[in-house]
């Protein structure tokens, strides 16, 4: 009986360290993969499968800080713009969208090679604007800017001449690249904007190594 009562409690020992190990094993696997893909969230095992419809799950809360009639709806989210901001970036969205509509009908007639718009396909007229110049009235004309094709107004909020982005798009020899880059790939050094690559995400890489003394941006 010994014997047995021996053989007995080695396997419930045996049993209990496979049961710690695996679980152990588990909790690393699941921080590991938390850590890589989903940053502050944690990942969870489950033995149930379950198809999950997109179209049954809550969609996510757009932010704002006022309503359709322009009144602040929560004053704590307020970021206090003086006058003079807040025109200024109403003024760079508004002629931003009129270069657009020129620079689009130019190249619908043949006159550039190649232009995308800033305003992208949504149905609110200063969506897409309001996130390039939102972002570069935020941070310090010092700070790197790499962009890509459709973040023009960052160059305009940093006062980038208008001619010189004609310049760039039609490619003539006023062009800060003297016509070597596709349209809509601009540049400046003088204001902290890496010049646009056509590959998409080049951007990711670049900005993490040139985080030294100053923000890196990647719009």
């Amino acid at each position: 009986m010994l014997p047995r009562f021996y053989l007995s409690v080695t396997r419930a020992s045996v049993a209990r360290t496979a049961i710690h190990y695996f679980s152990t094993q588990d909790e690393f696997t699941l921080k590991e993969f938390s850590e890589k893909y989903l940053g502050y969230r944690k990942a969870v095992f489950t033995e149930k499968l379950e198809i999950t419809d997109p179209n049954k799950l809550p969609a996510i809360p757009i932010y704002r800080v006022t309503n359709s009639l322009g009144n602040i709806v929560d004053e704590s989210q307020d970021p206090k713009l003086d006058k003079e901001t807040s025109l200024k970036m109403y003024h760079d969205m508004t002629q931003l969208n009129v270069m657009d509509r020129i620079l689009y009908d130019s190249q619908r007639q043949g006159r550039i090679s190649f232009y995308l718009t800033n305003f992208g396909e949504e149905f609110v007229f200063f969506s897409q604007q309001g996130t390039h110049i939102g972002s570069a009235a935020a941070v310090l004309d010092k700070d790197l800017i790499y962009g890509q094709y459709r973040e023009v107004g960052v160059l305009m909020w940093r006062n980038f001449p208008l001619e010189n982005l004609m310049h760039q798009c039609y490619g003539n020899c006023k062009d800060i690249g003297k016509g070597r880059q596709m349209p809509v790939h601009y540049g400046s050094v003088e204001h902290n904007f890496v010049t646009i690559s056509s590959p998409l995400t080049t951007q990711l890489p670049q900005a993490r190594l040139s985080l030294w003394d100053r923000l890196c941006v990647q719009i």
